[in-house]
């Protein structure tokens, strides 16, 4: 029995000696990441705060008497949330299959709703040099809502303010 132990401290021991050091940073480099998403062909990301689940598009109980961008409603784990899809919200045409379709479920303590986008497009990592000012082309009626943009390997990614969005009373006003 002492002669395994010792047998096991001289491995540990030879590990530790001939281990090589782990690399040394010279400096931290700050990361911004979020949820990637794209609604009309535009790259967008919202801060993975703001998004309180990402699924596939639930089956949907459609409402009466509401606007046409209003799908319905549907159960999410026990929760009645309406469905909005983004596309008809904007009055853009939808550049992407059904099958890619997804819901962003954001949760402002209010209320929680799911919005259906084109596609996800997974989490995001920025570097925060890599922000920039600007507005994409075709999501005007969204304008007030984003705030700039990250670029990474070519492509540009808008900020989008999702709890923000939920909250304006242009989306509050679902009745038709």
């Amino acid at each position: 029995m002492s002669q395994a132990l010792e047998i096991l401290n001289d491995i540990a021991t030879n590990t530790l000696r001939n281990a090589a050091s782990l690399p040394f940073r010279d400096s931290v480099v700050t990361e911004w990441q979020g949820l990637g998403f794209q609604i009309g062909g535009v790259r967008l990301v919202a801060h993975v705060s703001e998004v309180a689940e990402l699924m596939l598009v639930p089956k949907i109980t459609h409402l009466p008497g509401v606007k046409k961008w209003v799908l319905g409603m549907a159960n999410v784990r026990g929760r009645l949330v309406p469905i909005i899809d983004m596309h008809r919200f904007l009055g853009i045409s939808n550049t992407c299959t059904r099958l890619l379709r997804r819901v962003i479920v954001v949760d402002s303590g209010e209320m929680t709703v799911g919005l259906v986008v084109e596609q996800s497009l997974g989490m995001q990592h920025f570097l925060l040099e890599n922000y920039e000012q600007g507005l994409p082309d075709g999501l005007d009626k969204m304008h007030s809502h984003l705030d700039g943009a990250y670029r990474h390997g070519g492509r540009i990614f808008y900020l989008a303010k999702l709890k923000a969005l939920i909250s304006d009373r242009c989306f509050m006003d679902v009745s038709d």
